[in-house]
């Protein structure tokens, strides 16, 4: 590989890193105004005044806020491995795989949401997808990790 595409590949990891920082502060300041958020979305969005609905609402806001904080946290470590050039490692399987069962925690807490909120069941397709896509890239992983593994012991 040329020097300019590993440095292409640095300053990618690098720009995905300080998104991440970025992200982790959104939903820092998501949980600081998180209240208000559920009010507006229950009230303004949803149409709806009862003490149930805001109550599961902002329940689900917080569990999904602080199952964020995890898979954002995931996403960081495996940036990091990356800038060390640590990539076909079992450590980064096990980052994927905290990141899958993060998204599929929350898109369950979103078909909770459904029930207040109908229009939430996109909310569990998108996770439920996004889902998918790393859990293929983790399957990937492993099976490189594997192959590694076995070419080792023929050297």
């Amino acid at each position: 590989m040329s020097t300019d595409t590993i440095e292409k590949n640095n300053n990618i990891i690098r720009a995905c890193k300080i998104a991440t920082i970025i992200f982790i502060g959104l939903v820092l300041c998501a949980d600081i105004f998180g209240y208000i958020i559920s009010k507006y979305v229950v009230y303004i969005w949803i149409g709806r005044f009862d003490t149930l609905a805001l109550a599961i609402t902002t329940a689900v806001f917080y569990f999904c806020t602080f199952i964020a904080y995890i898979l954002l946290g995931s996403v960081y470590g495996l940036l990091n491995n990356m800038c060390k050039d640590i990539v076909f490692d079992k450590s980064n399987t096990k980052l994927l795989g905290i990141m899958v069962w993060s998204l599929v925690f929350i898109g369950v807490l979103c078909v909770v949401e459904s029930v207040i909120w109908p229009a939430a069941a996109f909310l569990t397709v998108i996770a439920f997808f996004m889902a998918l896509v790393v859990l293929s890239v983790k399957v990937v992983f492993d099976k490189a990790i594997r192959m590694k593994e076995e070419l080792d012991l023929t050297i």
